[in-house]
């Protein structure tokens, strides 16, 4: 269901207008705007919602932000109307939002290598929109288990997705995202840090079902620790990057 052409077609009643003479003071035709109200083409262009927000005496910005909330691919469609309507209780505008690489989804799974840009290399391809903030979001990666849960505390669940900003130097309690790589295997895991004397990395999962790992500080190749989370996502599919 598409919530720009749900807008349009209540603003359209209320002003009293036809198809017909919306489609003429856009410079469209009635097809078009019949198509836009019933979901049947993609919300417009900038240019043509412009035109809508002078016929409707509307804020541009809040109808560009609803019709990029409606293209917006499936799997972060939800996450991204949340963003839109935290744009606009805070009054954010397009200049304050920025994206960010999203890693994985629940079906990729975490990323396990490095890319050539020295960052974890995604194994989808997809992008976050968000609003600016003051930490420096660099990353976003979704979380695949319930290996950070916490029963009666904060935690994450799977389908979550975490905001991601580099650490350049590790702490012991931090939430992160960590790649390291042993002899066993190469992996990116979402873990606590526990930090022990000497060359012990102790990579601590909230939920005590799960299993400590150990590592040294030579064993990680990357660190991003955990400033945000978005609320749990609907488990989706994507196009998963060979």
């Amino acid at each position: 269901m598409s919530n720009f052409g749900d807008l349009v077609k209540r603003l359209r009643k209320e002003k009293g207008l036809t198809l017909e003479q919306v489609a003429r003071k856009i410079g469209s035709h009635k097809g078009y705007v019949s198509g836009i109200e019933n979901d049947k083409v993609n919300p417009p262009s900038v240019k043509i919602i412009r035109k809508f927000a002078r016929l409707f005496s509307q804020d541009e910005k809040n109808l560009v932000r609803i019709a990029w909330a409606d293209k917006a691919p499936a799997i972060i469609r939800d996450d991204a109307r949340r963003v839109m309507m935290l744009a606009e209780t805070e009054g954010a505008g397009s200049a304050d939002l920025v994206q960010v690489t999203l890693l994985n989804t629940l079906r990729s799974g975490y990323p396990g290598e490095l890319g050539a840009d020295g960052r974890p290399r995604p194994t989808v391809k997809a992008t976050l929109v968000l609003p600016r903030s003051r930490a420096a979001v660099e990353l976003a990666a979704t979380v695949v288990d319930d290996s950070m849960e916490l029963q009666g505390g904060p935690g994450f669940s799977r389908g979550d997705v975490v905001l991601l900003a580099r650490e350049e130097k590790m702490r012991s309690g931090s939430c992160v995202f960590i790649l390291y790589k042993t002899r066993q295997k190469s992996q990116g895991l979402v873990r606590q840090i526990v930090l022990e004397q000497g060359e012990n990395v102790v990579l601590q999962p909230l939920n005590k079902e799960y299993p400590l790992e150990f590592l040294t500080h030579d064993d990680v190749d990357a660190v991003y620790r955990v400033v945000g989370r978005i609320g749990l996502l609907e488990p989706v599919t994507a196009d998963v990057k060979s």
